[in-house]
């Protein structure tokens, strides 16, 4: 029996190690639902707070209809805002109501005297939920199940949203057991395995009286545990010995890396560098790609290769994405609105292929700050082509939005020229694996050549990553090569010391005009 010990050990390895991981992916599943509630109830509120501030005397006249219509516009998550009075809707960003709707009483009234409807009677004859907290006076509403409506490609998942106060269910998007409600009793946060699911429970940061649950089917869990027993079992039984003590050393960094990137994100301690892409034959810097940082508070620098693999796995990956256009907007929306012709690149996830709330989130970027068509670049790797089907519908997407699209890393990964042919890329860009090979005459430095032929044939501009020396910069430029990044011209900068070089290298350029 000695002898089965460590195989033995092994598969209770590969158990413990798939749930930590898939109860770390719930958890972040749960921490996005209550993030989302947070944000409708902080617009709603957030909207009250300005019409209150208005002190009108005719809280339904037209200014002020005008005024609720923009607001509901404004918010992501709001779908109306208006006045009330005696549970009586009297007017809305959707006009006059006459006679005014019935509200109904509220379901809960809070300390503060905030009432809170979870069906709101608003549109019901079209069959759409509504939830609203009014006060003062004013109301706003929220679709009910914005917080629990995300497409996450798992078949089966449950998302849902509680009050703690007294375990009552407010939004769900399946069947949601109470007794997984009242787990969280006395805690901030829980994971537990229960009724064929893996599932995870947490109160919100933000607001006090929000729950939220994620629940993934066990089956998941299972598949997990067996692609590990794969790698396991076959091996001899010092391999699987030594292996096992790798793995749980392993496990425990990965749950730790992930706890520690969802304080990072909470913490702000994630920030962008950009390289600047520069015109080869003239040297004038075109745009950059924006690269993600990140320097933790005890001054720890994280590179990306570690904390990517970790995000992707623990389904924190599309929240970094998020992250990075929200940094974009904040360092670069004046710049861009200020330079037309100025493009940023931003790298998109194969988690954000499989989900569109990234690039939904890109879009309301784009047109909240009104920047012009091509100001903004999604790059995706060959590594993502797997699924033709998904990228090829996101970058319909894109493409709509006048946001062109780049294949990156050219020649790692595992697309085709067929798969070239018949997406909608508008860029290439070249690895700098197949970049340093120029100057060293390697046989891979006719790969090159290759790519950049098959660029011009399919009508795709080419970017040349990595450019380090003279040598490189003048093959590229003698093939017909238009773009380039890479340290012979510039290290990836600060938002702040971007926006001065390129004022800079303009003043050179007119000078020298």
């Amino acid at each position: 029996m000695t002898a089965f010990g460590p195989p033995l050990l092994s598969l209770y390895l590969a158990r413990q190690q798939g749930l930590t991981a898939e109860q770390e992916r719930v958890r972040g599943y749960a921490d996005v639902v209550a993030q989302r509630s947070d944000r409708a109830v902080s617009q709603m509120q957030e909207a009250i707070d300005t019409l209150i501030a208005v002190n009108a005397d005719d809280v339904c006249s037209d200014a002020m209809i005008l005024r609720m219509r923009q607001l509901s516009l404004r918010g992501e998550f709001l779908k109306a805002v208006g006045a009330s009075s005696d549970n009586r809707l009297l007017c809305s960003s959707l006009g006059l109501h006459q006679p005014p709707i019935d509200l109904g009483d509220p379901a809960e009234i809070t300390v503060q005297g905030t009432a809170l409807r979870y069906t709101a009677p608003l549109l019901e004859a079209e069959g759409v939920p509504y939830i609203s907290i009014a006060r003062n006076g004013f109301i706003a509403m929220a679709h009910r199940n914005q917080a629990v409506d995300m497409a996450l490609g798992i078949d089966g998942a449950i998302l849902a949203t509680f009050n703690p106060l007294n375990g009552e269910l407010r939004t769900a998007s399946g069947d949601v057991p109470a007794s997984w409600i009242d787990r969280i009793e006395g805690r901030r946060s829980t994971e537990f395995v229960d009724n064929g699911y893996v599932v995870a429970a947490l109160l919100s940061d933000q607001v006090t009286l929000t729950g939220a649950i994620a629940a993934v089917p066990l089956r998941y869990l299972d598949e997990r545990v067996r692609q590990i027993n794969w790698r396991l079992l076959p091996f001899s039984l010092l391999a699987a010995l030594i292996l096992t003590l790798g793995l749980l050393y392993l496990a425990r960094q990965q749950v730790s890396m992930a706890s520690q990137i969802r304080q990072g994100l909470r913490r702000n301690e994630f920030y962008l560098e950009y390289q600047p892409v520069i015109e080869l034959a003239t040297g004038r810097w075109t745009g950059a790609e924006a690269l993600l940082r990140w320097r933790r508070r005890n001054g720890e620098v994280i590179y990306p290769d570690v904390f990517i693999p970790v995000a992707e796995n623990s389904g924190l990956i599309s929240r970094l994405s998020e992250q990075v256009i929200a940094i974009i907007e904040k360092d670069m929306a004046q710049f861009l609105g200020d330079h037309p012709l100025m493009m940023i690149a931003m790298n998109f996830s194969a988690s954000d292929i499989q989900v569109d709330t990234t690039a939904r989130r890109l879009f309301d970027m784009i047109e909240r700050n009104k920047l012009g068509s091509g100001q903004l670049m999604v790059e995706l790797t060959e590594r993502m082509l797997v699924d033709p089907d998904k990228a090829r519908q996101l970058m319909g997407q894109l493409n709509d939005h006048n946001i062109p699209v780049a294949v990156d890393d050219f020649g790692t990964g595992y697309s085709s020229l067929s798969y070239l042919e018949s997406m909608p890329f508008d860029c290439l860009k070249i690895d700098r694996l197949f970049v340093e090979a120029i100057d060293r005459q390697a046989a891979t430095s006719r790969v090159v050549l290759h790519i950049i032929e098959m660029a011009a044939a399919l009508g795709l501009n080419v970017v040349a990553e990595g450019v380090e020396t003279e040598g490189q910069a003048q093959f590229l430029r003698e093939h017909g090569v238009r773009y380039a990044q890479g340290w012979l011209y510039s290290k990836s900068l600060r938002a702040e010391d971007f926006i001065a070089g390129y004022s800079q290298q303009l003043n050179y350029h007119q000078l020298k005009q």
